[in-house]
């Protein structure tokens, strides 16, 4: 009975090591049309190099979720959610009465607890988002399509400048917009590509943990006094 058993266990820890190793794909791509005027966009979180995910689109005609593989949205199945969001009545809540004495001591509890909590989470969080740009790139930007003023002298100046960033070569940014002189408006693609580990982003946040209970055991056993950075 057990022979199964060890082959799917050894396969859920090589899954779980490469979600945790390979880099996640985050893709947005987003579709604005014209006559009639809609709009489209799409979210796909993919593991594995963008083998194996998820995508969420949402449109006009409403939200879906659907499969994605090898970084493409598969048509089937295809999950539609709900618009109508659900609310529940809250019951009001009696108002308990303090003595002026509790009063005082909860009012200078209050003054005193935001500055201790900046004083024991800021250098922590300092430091994560010093590591955060080390967990996340950038893989490809392309933007295509038209772009319009109802001034023509601004829609010439506007893509003067387009032209200008045009030709910086660089292979993770793409820009192609033409100049629109007859109709108003931004019309086009964005399509944006970016790779994040999410081990590496597990450690760092390990990490910031361990720092501020370090440092809050230090204050409260110790009397040590921290600092703000």
């Amino acid at each position: 009975m057990t022979d199964w058993l060890y082959p799917l266990l050894y396969t859920l820890l090589a899954l779980g090591a490469g979600v945790l190793c390979l880099p996640i794909a985050l893709s947005l791509h987003y579709r604005r049309d014209d006559l009639p005027t809609t709009w489209h966009l799409l979210v796909q979180l993919a593991f594995f190099r963008g083998g194996l995910g998820i995508g969420f689109q949402l449109a006009p005609e409403g939200r879906t979720l659907m499969p994605v593989l090898l970084g493409r949205a598969l048509p089937f199945p295809v999950l539609t959610l709900g618009t109508e969001p659900t609310t529940k009545k809250k019951k009001p809540k009696r108002a308990k009465k303090a003595t002026p004495k509790a009063d005082k001591l909860a009012a200078e509890k209050k003054k005193s607890a935001p500055l201790d909590l900046i004083r024991l989470v800021l250098r922590p969080a300092l430091s994560l988002l010093a590591s955060l740009p080390r967990t996340f790139g950038l893989k490809k930007l392309r933007i295509t399509g038209r772009l319009g003023f109802a001034d023509p002298a601004k829609t010439g100046i506007v893509n003067g400048y387009l032209q200008a960033v045009k030709t910086l070569k660089n292979k993770f940014l793409s820009i192609n917009i033409n100049p629109d002189f007859t109709r108003p408006g931004a019309f086009g693609q964005v399509d944006l590509v970016a790779h994040f580990h999410l081990g590496l982003l597990l450690l760092f946040l390990g990490r910031f943990g361990l720092q501020v209970v370090f440092r809050f055991l230090a204050s409260r056993l110790f009397g040590w006094k921290l600092g703000l950075i």
